[in-house]
């Protein structure tokens, strides 16, 4: 059972294979990394099953830009809440899950993200 402290505090958007991330982690460089879901408070991403042991709990995630035009495109503060897979030896996944918790975030950065996704919400529910 998770603690408190691991719930999820916002409601998260499903995003489609058009919004991704960059950011650094550990001096790696990751590009066009593709998240399946985005909130005011962090999202979750995909990565390759080779960069897995990077992505320790707690990990901080350097400069990490929202890739989606209609997404703030300031710097964020983040860090890696929970991995989904890539722990067990001979794991079939190719891709492991990282659950991101935005840290620090600009003001407007933070105000456009939350006027986006009180949009998306809205949008869902018509």
């Amino acid at each position: 059972m998770s603690t408190f402290a691991d719930r999820r505090d916002t409601r998260r958007i499903i995003v489609g294979p058009e919004f991704g991330i960059s950011f650094t982690l550990k001096g790696h460089a990751y590009q066009e990394v593709r998240i399946t879901n985005l909130s005011t408070g962090g999202c979750f991403a995909l990565v390759g099953m080779r960069d897995a042991r990077l992505f320790e709990r707690g990990a901080v995630l350097e400069g990490l830009v929202l890739l989606h035009p209609e997404l703030p495109k300031q710097p964020i503060i983040a860090a890696v809440s929970y991995v989904l897979g890539g722990r067990l030896v001979g794991d079939p996944l190719e891709m492991v899950g990282i659950g991101i918790q935005f840290l620090g975030m600009d003001d407007d950065a933070q105000a456009s993200l939350e006027a986006w996704i009180t949009a998306a919400v809205a949008s869902q529910q018509n």
